[in-house]
């Protein structure tokens, strides 16, 4: 045995000089080039699309055996309108799995790639001839090792909203760890490095910066996805925010064997964290839900938790809002309570409020509605007698999102008052606010401590009788609110006056 031995460094060493003369008259004598008109052939027969090698090809033979492509253009299916191009394609082989009839990539890498993708109004894109399985038995199965995209753009078009988006600066590097090696057919498991800036051409002021990681497992023949330890980041600025931030983690998980309207998805220990500056206020909210699930049309929730902290130089405003037992489907869904906690500071005016109500929904036509309201308004502060003043509400409240529209109509009691009040919102961003309050009489001296007394009478107020009164409110410059106070009999500095009517609005 040991005569044999000393020959292997010999045969080593042979093979090793066949394969670097293989190397060697390979790239002497094979021009890729010349077989562009095969693949371009061969792209628009499978595909029906046209595909333009401007660049050269060039083989790589270190650290693996592969190919590179320059100045790739791929059009739109059956059109010569260009859907994608690239600057720069790499490609490497994997040798030994080729022995195994196994197509294994070790690496692709793409440069200064764009691609327009298209949403048609009948929900249709322009990539589903892409996508589609292939009906025709495979010869090889095909596997990736590594993927890198860098310096990219994507473009995303909606016909049917007419929104148009733009991922800039698209960076991704996605390195397979683990699965069976060799087919798509079975789980693959990488992990994924995804970063990009959104843009909004049509409407100026978006600009985001975000990059994600997250594990994924996917099984294209199970069709099971799952998206585990997601970790998002985005920052920049957006209409009516300065400066805004926003994070989040959990887990995603989509099991669609039985088709998309029968499929699974579930998040698992979702967070959503969004700190902005808006005008002058700072704003910060925290959205937890620990299981949230859609089986086909059926929704299922225990518990989601959101809490906002809004502050400004002028006031201070805290808010948590629950929700419980989350049921139903998604054309009708219930909550067996949402609760509302708030609590607002300005100077030395302290005004808390609870709310409750079971809460009925859908997420087809975006509309959330509260039947049965109750709530409790405490106000508190140096001008107000004992320990504040309290009201209780009864009533209900109506969302539409589609219309941007919000109604609420409540009643209520404070002390020996009645009150009746509706309120309307529409347009979520900047919203219109109209109020109609009524109330069947009022005593400020009841509520207000001796020192405001004082300061009442110090001023002479004097009420009108019977009268309409105009009521400019500079405060609201910033809002369009317009709306009335109706009061049947007040009572203020030791003086009484009915038929009072308060009219506000903003500039």
């Amino acid at each position: 045995m040991k005569r044999y031995s000393r020959y292997v460094p010999i045969i080593f060493v042979a093979v090793t000089i066949l394969l670097l003369g293989f190397v060697i008259y390979i790239a002497t004598i094979f021009d890729p080039n010349a077989y562009k008109s095969q693949i371009i052939q061969l792209v628009k027969d499978k595909k029906q699309r046209e595909l333009r090698l401007d660049g050269d090809i060039k083989l790589t033979f270190f650290p693996s055996l592969g190919a590179e492509f320059n100045n790739l253009v791929l059009s739109e299916h059956k059109s010569d309108q260009e859907f994608a191009a690239a600057e720069r394609v790499l490609v490497s082989l994997a040798i030994l799995p080729l022995l195994r009839k196994q197509l294994e990539l070790d690496e692709i890498i793409m440069t200064g790639l764009t691609v327009n993708l298209v949403r048609f109004t009948d929900g249709s894109t322009n990539i589903d001839d892409l996508i589609a399985r292939d009906e025709e038995p495979k010869q090889f199965k095909f596997d990736i090792g590594h993927v890198r995209v860098e310096k990219s753009t994507l473009a995303l078009r909606d016909e049917a909203s007419g929104r148009h988006f733009v991922l800039a600066d698209f960076n991704l590097e996605a390195d397979r760890i683990g699965g069976q090696s060799g087919s798509i057919e079975n789980e693959v498991r990488s992990k994924v490095d995804l970063g990009f800036r959104l843009d909004q051409p049509k409407q100026a002021g978006i600009k985001l910066a975000t990059r994600l990681t997250f594990g994924l497992t996917l099984d294209a023949e199970k069709q099971y996805y799952a998206v585990e330890g997601l970790k998002l980041k985005s920052e920049g600025q957006i209409p009516g925010f300065n400066h805004l931030v926003i994070n989040s983690t959990g887990d995603l998980f989509a099991n669609m064997t039985g088709g998309p309207a029968a499929g699974e998805f579930a998040a698992d220990k979702f967070t959503l964290t969004i700190t902005g500056i808006s005008g002058r206020n700072n704003l910060d909210i925290q959205l937890e839900a620990p299981r949230l699930s859609l089986t086909g049309e059926n929704v299922a929730g225990k518990r989601i938790t959101a809490v906002v902290n809004i502050v400004s130089a002028e006031a201070n405003t805290n808010g948590q809002l629950i929700l419980t037992d989350i049921e139903g489907t998604v054309n009708d869904f219930t909550s067996r309570e949402l609760t509302a906690e708030l609590e607002s500071k300005r100077g030395d005016l302290v005004v808390k409020t609870m709310l409750a109500s079971p809460l009925a929904g859908s997420i087809t036509t975006r509309q959330l509605h509260l039947p049965d309201l109750k709530g409790v308004i405490h106000g508190n502060g140096p001008r107000i007698r004992d320990n504040g003043v309290g009201v209780t509400l009864l009533g209900s409240a109506v969302l539409d999102g589609l219309s941007q529209n919000v109604q609420a109509s409540v009643s209520g009691k404070f002390a020996d008052s009645n009150i009746e009040a509706k309120l309307a919102a529409t347009g979520f961003a900047q919203p219109d606010l109209n109020f109609e309050v009524d109330i069947d009489q009022l005593d400020l001296d009841r509520f207000l401590s001796l020192e405001a007394q004082k300061h009442v009478e110090h001023a002479k107020v004097e009420m009108p009788k019977a009268s309409e009164q105009g009521l400019d409110l500079s405060v609201l410059e910033d809002q369009k609110v317009q709306g009335s106070i109706r009061i049947g009999l007040l009572k203020a500095a030791n003086s009484t006056s009915s038929g009072i009517r308060l009219d506000i609005r903003s500039n």
